[in-house]
């Protein structure tokens, strides 16, 4: 049997993807502070969820790294972990155009990763992460560390 060449399909993808981003960037828009439209979160979170599974099967890894943190905020707006502020939705904002510019990158066969891009997905891990690190404290048994040990599982 024949492998498929997906680079048939690249194009396809990257038109599916700019039209993810556009619902994206015009549901964030209509989202209001404190708001748990669940529709228009819905449609935020399928859009990242889209692109960062067709990225990831085309191989374009640095898209679908940083979709996929993106996404990981978005699960916790969508779980009702965190609530909708003017910050988050300036940093998603921000994210949909660093998307935008990562796909137009690997679009044109360049590296989709740059300084930027690097730099606000790790700003996203950092807010993912300190909510996970935040949960995990909170929910830390209240038991006495045993010989000097204090040992904490976290999950990433």
């Amino acid at each position: 049997m024949a492998a498929v060449d997906l680079t048939q399909f690249h194009k396809t993808f990257f038109e599916e993807s700019l039209e993810g981003l556009d619902a994206m960037e015009a549901a964030l828009l209509a989202l209001d502070s404190g708001s748990t439209d669940h529709e228009l979160v819905h449609t935020i979170f399928r859009a990242a969820h889209s692109i960062k599974g067709g990225a990831a099967t085309f191989g374009f890894a640095d898209v679908a790294a940083f979709t996929h943190v993106a996404e990981s905020l978005l699960e916790e707006v969508r779980s009702e972990r965190r609530v909708v502020d003017a910050a988050l939705t300036d940093l998603l904002l921000r994210s949909v155009d660093c998307m935008r510019a990562m796909l137009d990158r690997t679009a044109q066969g360049l590296p989709a990763a740059d300084a930027t891009s690097e730099s606000l997905r790790v700003e996203l891990a950092q807010l993912v992460e300190g909510e996970v690190a935040a949960v995990a404290v909170a929910s830390k048994p209240k038991s006495a560390a045993v010989a000097g040990w204090d040992i904490r599982f976290v999950a990433m």
